[in-house]
């Protein structure tokens, strides 16, 4: 993974060229006891079951407290066209569909409660629906790479539902699905990047959406027909009394428009910022230690 500049350097730099941050276009980190309807929405309808899962209605929404959202998945699944044939997850998505732009990073930061069991997947993904095809950039969390440091990644250019996409599992050395982790989509109008806690871990420029999109967490399990996150011994439970839970926090969720240098161009040499200006009278080179 690449190395990460430190915090001061990092502050020095945007002092000295002038980076312009820009205001989230969408922030909530959850600080309520409910959530925040104007932001989000509870899905219903079509496209509410998707692998083995049925998403839950609005009145059982994800728990709000301590500053965080849970969502969760149980086994039992009440509204089953019979007893056992499915999950009950839970969604939500926002309000608001994000067009690229210049340029989007969407970020969050999420992780399993407790120590869940393999075939379980915790989405954090842009979806961009134009039936029948749909545009996506994707993090799955598998709790079937817990103790594997694995990350799956995948993204979606006007595809049908019948498509894989274009998906890379990757290794992530040191990375623990149990613990909050930042992830974050750049989506820029050339190529799309993958960040775990601020290190790039894919970039792709074959395959790049364009359509506005949502932003959308979800907990589910999945069909044998995700190989990566299947597994058989998760099954659904017939009765109330048989019913397990397994949960998903989210932390924040961040939509922010990338920043852009708003002044002078900046050269990294070493741990030396060199900021390169024109003056009255000529070319100066000014130095600033970091």
């Amino acid at each position: 993974m690449p190395r990460l500049l430190p915090s001061a350097l990092l502050a020095s730099i945007a002092l000295v060229a002038g980076i312009s941050h820009a205001e989230p276009v969408l922030f909530d980190d959850f600080d309520g006891n409910s959530l925040d309807l104007g932001v989000w929405r509870l899905p219903i309808g079509p496209g509410t079951f998707f692998g083995r899962t049925q998403i839950k209605p609005p009145s059982e929404a994800p728990t709000v407290s301590g500053g965080t959202v849970v969502l969760q998945l149980d086994t039992h699944n009440p509204t089953a066209n019979e007893p056992g044939d499915s999950f009950w997850g839970h969604e939500i998505q926002s309000l608001e569909a994000f067009s690229i732009g210049e340029g989007l990073s969407i970020r969050s930061r999420v992780r399993f409660l407790g120590s869940p069991p393999g075939g379980l997947v915790g989405g954090f993904f842009t979806f961009g629906l134009n039936f029948p095809i749909r545009d996506e950039i994707d993090f799955e969390l598998l709790s079937a790479d817990l103790g594997n440091e694995m990350i799956f990644t995948n993204v979606f250019d006007d595809d049908d539902f019948s498509q894989a996409g274009d998906f890379l599992h990757l290794g992530a050395p040191g990375f623990d699905l149990t613990e909050f982790v930042e992830y974050e989509i750049r989506w820029l109008p050339d190529r799309v990047q993958w960040y775990i806690d601020g290190a790039l871990i894919r970039e792709e420029v074959g395959t790049v959406p364009d359509d506005p999109s949502e932003v959308r967490v979800n907990l589910w399990a999945p069909s044998d027909s995700f190989a990566q996150a299947y597994d058989a011994t998760l099954q659904p439970a017939a009765s109330p009394a048989a019913n397990q839970e397994y949960e998903l926090e989210i932390d924040f969720i961040e939509v922010t428009a990338v920043p852009e240098p708003s002044g002078l161009p900046v050269i990294m040499v070493g741990m030396v910022v060199i900021l390169s200006c024109r003056m009255a009278g000529g070319s100066h080179m000014l130095k600033r230690g970091a």
